[in-house]
C-alpha cells in the first residue's frame, strides 16, 4: 500500500477547514484557505510535499511493542478522554475493577490510588511489563478482549479505554464485559470517535529512537456500540462526545498550516464515551 504524501494530507486539511467554514461569516478565513490551497497545488511536486509519509504500518503486536516505550508520554487524546471517564468513575464504590486493554496502566493507576482492587488485562506483553513495573501491587494478565481470563460475575466494574477501534467486531467484546461484571455493575468504554477515523486518523505513534509508525483503526459507528451493548444485556446510562481542543488537534498540518489545522479539527468530536450498566436483580 502506498502511503499518502505530505502534500495530499495538507490539502485534505485545507479542504476540511474550507468545508467547515462554508456557511459561516468567516469570509476572510475561507479566502485564506483558498489561497493556501492554490499555493499547495502549485508545489505538490516539491520533494518535501511529494514524499510519502515516513510512518510504516504495523500490526497490533509489533506496533504496541514499539509504542510501549513512549506510551506514557502525553498523547493527543488522553486530555480529551480522561475528564469524562474519570468523572463517571469517581463515585464508584471501592471494589474490584477490570481495566480491559489496560496498556501501561494509565487508568489502573488512578483507580488503584482511589482504593480499588484493579485487574489489568492486555494483549501486549510489552505494555503489561510497563504496567507491572509501575503498579507492583496490582494484578495484570495477558489476554484478549474477546476472551477475558476472568470468571463470570467477578468484578464490580469494567473500564476499557481507547481500544475497541482495534477489534473488527464489537459484539464478542461487549458480551465478555457483560459476562464478567456483576449484576448492578458498571461498564465505562471510551474510544476514538469514528468521525476522526473516517477522516483519516489512525493510531500514530513515536518510537523510542525517534521514528514513527501507525496501526490501522476500525471506524465503528455509535450505533454499532449501542447494538453490541444492548445485545449483551447491558443498559445505556450515558453517552458523551468530548471535542478536540487546540492542544489535541495534533496532525501533520499543525506546524505547517496552523490556521487551517485549527479550522479543520478543533471542535470535532474526538472521543466517544459510553456509560453502561448491567441490570441487577428485579
Amino acid at each position: 500500500m502506498t502511503l499518502p504524501t505530505l502534500g495530499q494530507m495538507l490539502l485534505g486539511t485545507e479542504g476540511l477547514a474550507l468545508l467547515r467554514r462554508a456557511f459561516s461569516a468567516d469570509e476572510a478565513g475561507r479566502a485564506a484557505r483558498v489561497a493556501e490551497i492554490r499555493d499547495l497545488v502549485g508545489r505538490l511536486d516539491e520533494p518535501e510535499l511529494a514524499a510519502p509519509l515516513a510512518a510504516p504500518e504495523y500490526d497490533l503486536t509489533d506496533g504496541y511493542g514499539l509504542w510501549s516505550e513512549t506510551y506514557d508520554q502525553p498523547l493527543r487524546l488522553f486530555p480529551v478522554e480522561e475528564p469524562t471517564v474519570r468523572r463517571l468513575l469517581e463515585d464508584l464504590p471501592k471494589g474490584q475493577v477490570l481495566d480491559a486493554a489496560c496498556g501501561t496502566g494509565r487508568h489502573a493507576a488512578w483507580l488503584a490510588a482511589r482504593g480499588h482492587e484493579v485487574l489489568g488485562v492486555d494483549a501486549s506483553a510489552a505494555m503489561l511489563a510497563k504496567a507491572r513495573a509501575k503498579l507492583p501491587d496490582c494484578r495484570f494478565e495477558q489476554g484478549e478482549l474477546g476472551r477475558l481470563p476472568l470468571p463470570d460475575q467477578s468484578v464490580d466494574a469494567v473500564v476499557c479505554a481507547l481500544a475497541l477501534v482495534h477489534v473488527p467486531d464489537l459484539r464478542p467484546v461487549f458480551a465478555e464485559f457483560a459476562r464478567v461484571v456483576r449484576p448492578g455493575g458498571q461498564v465505562v468504554v471510551s474510544d476514538v470517535h469514528p468521525f476522526l477515523i473516517r477522516l483519516g486518523w489512525q493510531a500514530q505513534f513515536r518510537t523510542a529512537t525517534g521514528g514513527a509508525g501507525f496501526m490501522r483503526l476500525n471506524a465503528h459507528l455509535p450505533s454499532d456500540y449501542a447494538a453490541a451493548a444492548l445485545a449483551a444485556g447491558l443498559q445505556v446510562a450515558g453517552y458523551y462526545e468530548p471535542q478536540l481542543t487546540l492542544e489535541s488537534a495534533v496532525t501533520v498540518a499543525r506546524e505547517k498550516l496552523p490556521d487551517a489545522n485549527e479550522a479543520a479539527w478543533v471542535g470535532l468530536p474526538g472521543v466517544i464515551v459510553w456509560h453502561l450498566t448491567r441490570p441487577g436483580p428485579a
